[in-house]
C-alpha cells in the first residue's frame, strides 16, 4: 500500500539543508513536525518541533524526516548515525 505524501519544503531547505525550517509529513497516523539543523563535521540533526522529541526505537520517523528536509538527494545514512537526546544525527549530512 502506498501513502501519498505531502511536504511543505521551503525552496531554502532545498537549496541548503542546514537552513532549520520545519517541514510538516505525515509519520504513521500522525503528522510529524521536524527541523534539520548542521552539526560539527559535516552532519545533520533532525529533531520534532513538537512536544514530544523523537525516540531511540524511532530513526526510521527521523530518517524520513531527514530525507524530506534534505530535498530530493535525502539523507546520507551511514552506521555512524544516532541518537541524541531526542534527536538523531546523521553523521554524513545531506546527499
Amino acid at each position: 500500500m502506498k501513502r501519498a505524501t505531502t511536504l511543505l519544503v521551503p525552496a531554502a531547505v532545498l537549496a541548503a539543508c542546514a537552513a532549520p525550517a520545519p517541514v510538516a509529513m505525515p509519520v504513521g497516523a500522525a503528522p510529524v513536525q521536524a527541523v534539520l539543523k548542521p552539526v560539527a563535521g559535516g552532519g545533520v540533526r533532525v529533531t520534532r518541533t513538537g512536544p514530544v522529541p523523537f525516540a531511540y526505537d524511532q530513526g526510521a520517523d527521523a530518517r524520513r524526516a531527514a530525507d524530506a528536509l534534505c530535498g530530493p538527494g535525502g539523507v546520507q545514512s551511514s552506521i555512524h548515525d544516532r541518537f541524541d537526546g531526542g534527536g538523531w544525527v546523521f553523521v554524513e549530512g545531506c546527499a
